[in-house]
């Protein structure tokens, strides 16, 4: 994985585990996946979308651990001209 994604994770499980507010992770997940996209596999994307959509309501927020669950995937992929 390229070291500018994997600090950008970084930093948003930085975020979710010392001050999680929901709205935050929402708006930096939203930048991610606009920035990232293609280089995050597709079937990753949903992830991404789970945290996007706290934003809309308290019915879509995420527990701070499922938040951190989802990062931590995110940071086990490899790009995909990585072998």
């Amino acid at each position: 994985m390229d070291k500018l994604i994997q600090n950008v994770l970084l930093d948003l499980k930085r975020q979710v585990v010392s001050d999680y507010q929901p709205i935050e992770v929402s708006t930096k997940a939203m930048s991610f996946l606009l920035k990232y996209s293609h280089e995050i596999p597709y079937e990753f994307h949903s992830d991404l979308h789970s945290l996007i959509a706290m934003d809309m309501g308290d019915e879509f927020i995420l527990p701070q651990s499922e938040c951190v669950q989802i990062i931590d995937r995110l940071l086990t992929l490899k790009s995909s001209g990585e072998s």
